[in-house]
């Protein structure tokens, strides 16, 4: 009950700040793509959004050519997951297009979910035109989600700078979700949601403490974070993921 009202309280506009905050990896990931990609990547261009899932960033860019691919195998068993329009039902280290085939892939939290991520790396150099744009985020450290395939708790700068240059990418820029209060807010929200969640008594009697903490520590906590951190600023060394632009060789 507690929940069902706070999601209708959340959809009111003087809440905006408050919903960023306690949903800050989705947001900061939508202001990626729909922002920093969106800006780069010039009308009529073809674009592979890979491991699309809902297809979310669709509208975002409806004067290109948008595509899309999944593998199309996950069953959530709470049924609120819902595949968008899937064009390329297949494995994404094995797309079944001709190679220079777009000028940018999107490939937005999927890395953890491939057995092999780097083959998932190379192949999208495979599917680029050489001037093409990659733009990619995955978790730095997560909880187990879409199980079983789930594979990887998260991909470090190091991970990423490898990969990519093997893989014949160059400018390659990589940026944190923000830092450690950012990340210290992400978890305090599902310690919340948790106690709010449980049956258990003891967890039913921190239910009022549980609501007070979650409508002030995340935006709080999400204040005390710097705005655009480097990686070598010591406070990323804790943070949710990151954001990496490459352009193919």
């Amino acid at each position: 009950m507690l929940i069902a009202i706070g999601k209708k309280m959340l959809e009111w506009p003087m809440f905006r700040e408050f919903r960023r905050a306690i949903n800050i990896n989705q947001e900061i990931t939508d202001e990626f793509i729909m922002k920093t990609a969106r800006s780069e990547i010039k009308p009529g261009s073809r674009i592979l959004d890979a491991g699309a899932g809902t297809v979310r960033y669709k509208e975002h860019f409806s004067d290109c050519e948008y595509l899309t691919q999944d593998f199309m195998s996950y069953e959530d068993p709470e049924g609120e997951f819902r595949y968008g329009n899937i064009d390329y039902v297949s494995d994404i280290v094995d797309i079944p297009v001709e190679d220079q085939s777009f000028d940018a892939v999107i490939c937005t939290e999927v890395l953890e979910h491939i057995p092999r991520p780097d083959l998932a790396i190379r192949e999208f150099s495979r599917i680029l035109n050489p001037g093409g744009k990659l733009y990619v985020t995955a978790p730095l450290g997560s909880a187990v989600h879409q199980y079983p395939h789930h594979y990887y708790g998260g991909f470090s700068p190091s991970w990423y700078t490898l990969f990519l240059q093997k893989c014949g990418f160059t400018d390659i820029d990589i940026a944190p979700k923000k830092g450690f209060f950012a990340l210290y807010a992400s978890q305090t929200t599902r310690a919340c949601l948790f106690i709010l969640r449980s049956r258990k008594l003891t967890h039913r009697f921190l239910a009022p403490f549980a609501l007070f903490a979650i409508a002030v520590l995340p935006v709080f906590l999400f204040r005390l974070d710097k705005h655009g951190s480097a990686i070598v600023d010591p406070s990323t060394e804790f943070t949710i993921g990151y954001m990496v632009r490459a352009t193919k060789v």
